[in-house]
């Protein structure tokens, strides 16, 4: 048998105890036949399909099959061999087929996505609520079609076992994935930031949260069983304040750790205080906190995805210059001024040589060569002036409310400038510039135009120059 073989023999019979161990652990938190406060079953069977793929079916076949002539066992039921062993394998399909195409889809999301965390969290949770779902339809009505479960029963079990499947998925479905990922050599599904952690100045140990977290929700319960209403059940969702704090202060990972740590007191607190009688309160709570963490988890992380990408969109990623298309946009707001009598003018700055610099220094060497030039202009021009990369070693200056006299005298100034402060290898580096004056028929491309014929006249007389080229 070869290592690798071994190691796959070695990982099946391990996600089968394991998921046979969690079932059991599930069985524990049952408030009424086939149905759980959560069934953590469903996270690992989702994110094993996530993240080990296919291979780790036949594992979860068998699991499935045992847990259902366990169930028989523990429920006396009835049945004969034939049933139990055909309602198993119709359990286990239904089971592993809705959660395996719904670890496929949360992936592809991944995929196109690029793996943003934010994204995947809102895709999972809206998976994970149509996967539990299905899945409760599919089981249900397998364990009906083999006499496992009397058709009576049905309307009292489908809302609960939903419920548990889905309270299990999002509360341990992120802690099991990342712990899968950790464990499995290649797995199929991988996410970075899940080990990241937030510094978003909220103080306190990782540790000392959860321990608020974990006192909220004894003292929630406590007070449920002394009282013995209804309303005072609702007092667990005061967990929702220290699960945020400890959301929008720690990573992914620690937010998942705690989510489960919570949930399995709250299972165990259920039980121990006899607080049966509230059992839906409690399931649909943790179902609440875990989905408000994960969305506030996801929403301040897709703001600053979004603050990026429109960084990304306004500013080249090498100069800090403005971009292209906000160049466009601006130069736009001046045209309309121009047709007012605004005076703007317009100006394309090309470093002198710029191949040679690149062919005899490399390209290394050009690129800082860019990156100086972009920062002089920038301390050489004012505040309401734009100084953008056009593209290569092409820049252009935006000098709203400017003459084109004024503007003149200021470009020959950032000639002089460059001159003499701009060098690579202890060489000058010179540029050529075309600077012309909107007038109000412009549109921006006659504009560009105009500025950028005179850059041509100016590399034509010599470079190390400023070239008008007035309109008409």
């Amino acid at each position: 048998m070869s290592d690798t073989t071994r190691s796959r023999w070695l990982e099946s019979v391990a996600l089968c105890a394991a998921w046979l161990g969690i079932w059991g652990l599930g069985h524990l938190a049952e408030f009424t036949a086939h149905a759980s406060v959560w069934y953590p079953p469903s996270a690992l069977t989702f994110t094993a399909l996530l993240v080990i793929g296919l291979r780790a079916v036949p594992a979860l076949l068998v699991a499935n099959v045992v847990a259902t002539v366990w169930s028989v066992w523990l429920y006396d039921i009835s049945a004969g061999w034939q049933d139990i062993i055909g309602g198993g394998l119709a359990n286990a399909v239904v089971h592993i087929g809705c959660y395996g195409l719904g670890a496929a889809a949360l992936g592809r999301v991944a995929d196109r996505q690029q793996h943003s965390l934010p994204r995947i969290v809102i895709a999972f949770l809206g998976i994970a609520i149509t996967a539990s779902m299905a899945t409760t339809a599919g089981v249900i009505t397998s364990l009906v079609v083999f006499d496992l479960l009397d058709a009576d029963a049905i309307a009292g079990t489908w809302l609960a076992f939903w419920i548990g499947d889905f309270v299990a998925l999002v509360v341990l479905g992120p802690l099991c994935g990342a712990l899968l990922i950790k464990l499995v050599r290649a797995p199929a599904f991988w996410i970075e930031p899940m080990d990241g952690v937030r510094k978003d100045g909220l103080t306190g140990s990782f540790a000392f949260k959860l321990s608020v977290s974990a006192l909220v929700v004894a003292a929630a319960m406590l007070a449920a069983q002394r009282l013995g209403t209804v309303e005072s059940a609702f007092l667990i969702f005061f967990l929702l304040i220290p699960q945020m704090w400890l959301t929008h202060s720690e990573s992914p990972l620690r937010t998942a750790a705690s989510l489960g740590v919570v949930s399995f007191l709250i299972v165990v607190l259920l039980g121990a205080l006899g607080l049966a009688e509230f059992v839906f309160v409690y399931q649909f709570a943790i179902a609440v906190i875990a989905t408000t963490a994960w969305f506030g988890l996801a929403l301040p992380l897709l703001v600053s995805d979004n603050q990026q990408l429109r960084e990304r969109l306004m500013f080249d990623g090498l100069t800090g210059a403005t971009t292209r298309d906000l160049l466009i946009f601006q130069a736009g707001r001046e045209l309309a001024l121009a047709r007012r009598g605004t005076p703007s003018c317009l100006a394309v700055v090309d470093l002198d040589r710029f191949k040679r610099i690149n062919d005899e220094h490399g390209h290394p060497a050009g690129d800082r060569a860019l990156v100086e030039l972009a920062d002089l202009m920038r301390r050489e021009t004012r505040g309401t002036d734009v100084v953008a990369r056009y593209g290569g070693d092409e820049f252009v200056l935006l000098l709203p409310d400017t003459t084109l006299a004024e503007a003149r005298g200021r470009l020959n100034a950032l000639c002089d400038a460059v001159r003499s402060e701009l060098t690579v290898a202890g060489e000058a580096v010179t540029v050529s510039i075309g600077l012309t004056e909107a007038v109000p028929d412009d549109d921006f491309d006659r504009w560009f135009e105009r500025a950028d014929s005179a850059l041509l006249e100016a590399k034509r007389r010599g470079r190390d120059r400023v070239e008008v080229r007035v309109p008409g």
